[in-house]
């Protein structure tokens, strides 16, 4: 085999091994791309049920604000102790807002789950008046949520 036939084959080699290792590097990046696919909606529900814990833990606000609930008459807090839990309540659905603004979660999935206890907050007359209609600028971003999703109450 003369020098030029050999350098030939060489490169033939050299040109088989390229080829297989793009074909490899594909085969990884398609991988990469379905494992980060399959993790990152992972994620997400993670995130959704993480989000449901925090809720849960204004579970007694929301009961209260429910139809049928002790304050879904109009009455609402009267303590200290109830006014912090539906501030604490509020504040957890402008640290929504933020999330939606950034676009960190989904809006037409939050307000399908979330909508509805929003709906029961601007309900009560009492908190209403307390918290949006005299303290407006203390709950920029919440009035922002409520007009983001379309809720419309008494101002």
């Amino acid at each position: 085999m003369s020098l030029t036939e050999l350098a030939s084959k060489a490169t033939e080699i050299k040109d088989l091994g390229s080829l297989f290792g793009v074909g490899v590097a594909t085969i990884a990046l398609c991988f990469t791309a379905y494992n980060t696919r399959i993790t990152a909606r992972a994620n997400r529900a993670r995130f959704w049920l993480d989000l449901r814990t925090h809720f849960y833990r204004y579970d007694e606000v929301h009961r209260k604000l429910r139809p049928g609930g002790e304050w879904y008459s109009g009455d609402g807090p009267a303590t200290a102790d109830e006014w912090a839990q539906v501030e604490a309540y509020m504040g957890l659905f402008e640290h929504c807002e933020k999330m939606l603004e950034k676009r960190l979660i989904d809006e037409r999935q939050f307000s399908e789950i979330y909508e509805y206890r929003l709906s029961n907050l601007v309900a009560n007359d009492t908190i209403r008046e307390e918290k949006l209609r005299k303290r407006p600028e203390g709950w920029i971003s919440f009035l922002a949520l409520l007009d983001r999703l379309g809720i419309e109450f008494k101002r």
